[in-house]
């Protein structure tokens, strides 16, 4: 990786890491923890799937081979396991590096900011261009908000990985906060491309982090 800014993203066994397609070797590092694909022998062919608010999961419809119609819920109701996968991959981060994000970020907010996010792990931030307010979170993705009167409404919730992620968890290849600078710097200074290359997910659903 000569002359490359960012390095190879660390691989971790037993997961998967998903690259940015752009990035340097990003289909052979994408390869890395994937495994060989899983061959279906049921003989099922899928017809359909849809979120399901009620069951908040997602639910699969699927014709077996006799010709059976059937179905199923798919996933979970709750983030957790997120949570604990992005626990687990905490092994490619290092503290200096962290250290080193969280102080970059002091001199791009203010005192009040970056005491909220000292104590709480998350900031606000309201666009001047959209009047959107923007939840900066570390490790969760960062919720889009707008006041409608007294009460605030949640647009969304963004989730953007500049070089790569790991599958099913909240833990991107850069630190947590190099993360939250780059949805930050993104939003000040491209706020249309930072919804581009945003995931941006429902509020009711588990990867929304909510």
């Amino acid at each position: 990786m000569t002359d490359e800014w960012a390095g190879i993203p660390m691989p971790l066994d037993g997961e998967r890491l998903i690259i940015e397609p752009k990035f340097y070797k990003g289909k052979e590092l994408s390869e890395i923890g994937a495994g060989p694909p899983e061959e279906d022998t049921s003989g099922a062919t899928m017809r359909n799937q849809f979120w399901s608010s009620y069951r908040r999961c997602q639910i699969l419809i699927w014709q077996e081979k006799d010709g059976r119609i059937d179905w199923g819920p798919v996933g979970r109701s709750h983030h957790f396991d997120h949570d604990i996968r992005t626990l687990m991959c905490s092994q490619a981060w290092g503290i200096e590096q962290e250290s080193n994000a969280v102080q970059t970020l002091a001199t791009l907010v203010n005192h009040h900011q970056m005491r909220q996010y000292v104590l709480t792990g998350m900031f606000m931030e309201t666009s001047k261009r959209s009047q959107v307010t923007y939840v900066f979170r570390r490790l969760k993705p960062t919720v889009a908000i707008r006041s409608e009167g007294e009460r605030l409404r949640i647009l969304c919730c963004m989730c953007m990985h500049p070089i790569a992620y790991y599958e099913d968890s909240w833990a991107g290849a850069m630190c947590p906060t190099d993360d939250v600078l780059a949805h930050l710097m993104l939003m000040r200074g491209d706020e249309k491309m930072f919804w581009r290359q945003s995931n941006q997910h429902p509020p009711s659903r588990p990867a929304a982090g909510l």
